[in-house]
C-alpha cells in the first residue's frame, strides 16, 4: 500500500474594491478662511452650504484624530449633494499628495446644467482663489476612503439628530 502525497496549494486572493461614485471633485487653493470661501461659493454657484460637525480623520502615523471643517448642501436641484471640505487644519494636511489644494469641493450626481467648466470657472472668479482644478481620477486613490468616512459621518450626524451648525452671513 502506497501513501499518496497530497500537497495543498494555498492561494492568496486579493480583493480590490473599486468604488464607483458619481462625484466631481474640484481642488481649490485659497487663502480664504473656510467660512468665507463657503459664503463666496454660495454666492457664485447659487448654493446653500451649511457648516456641519467637523469630519474626524484618524492619522495612523500619529495615532491621533484630527478634525477637518466640513460644509454641505443637500437640498439643491442641481445635484444630489455637495461638500466643501478643508484639507488643512492646524497645519495638518488631510491629503498630503494634494499639496496645492487647501479645499476640496465635491458634488454628487450633477445635473446637465452643472458642467465642470461652469463650476470651475465660477470658483476661479472668486477673489483670493488662486487655483480651481478638477481632481483627476488617477489622483483620487486615497479619496475613496475619505468619501466612505464622509458618508458614515453624515449618517452618524443624521441618526444622532444633530443639525447643521450655522448658516453663512456676511
Amino acid at each position: 500500500m502506497k501513501l499518496a502525497e497530497v500537497s495543498m496549494v494555498t492561494k492568496k486572493m486579493r480583493l480590490d474594491i473599486a468604488l464607483q461614485y458619481d462625484y466631481l471633485v474640484v481642488g481649490i487653493s485659497s487663502q480664504l478662511n473656510d467660512y468665507r470661501l463657503g459664503f463666496n461659493l454660495n454666492q457664485v454657484l447659487g448654493i446653500d452650504l451649511k457648516r456641519l460637525e467637523d469630519l474626524p480623520a484618524f492619522f495612523e502615523k500619529e495615532k491621533k484624530i484630527h478634525p477637518f471643517p466640513l460644509y454641505t448642501d443637500n437640498h439643491n436641484e442641481n445635484f444630489k449633494e455637495c461638500f466643501l471640505l478643508s484639507c488643512i487644519n492646524q497645519g495638518v494636511k488631510l491629503f498630503p499628495q494634494f499639496k496645492y489644494y487647501d479645499y476640496l469641493f465635491i458634488y454628487e450626481n450633477p445635473s446637465p446644467d452643472w458642467t465642470e467648466e461652469r463650476v470651475i470657472t465660477s470658483i476661479r472668479g472668486i477673489t483670493n482663489v488662486q487655483l480651481a482644478k478638477k481632481v483627476m481620477s488617477n489622483e483620487l486613490k486615497d479619496i475613496n476612503m475619505v468619501l466612505i468616512d464622509l458618508e458614515m459621518h453624515l449618517h452618524e450626524i443624521e441618526t444622532s439628530g444633530k443639525q447643521e451648525q450655522k448658516y453663512f452671513e456676511d
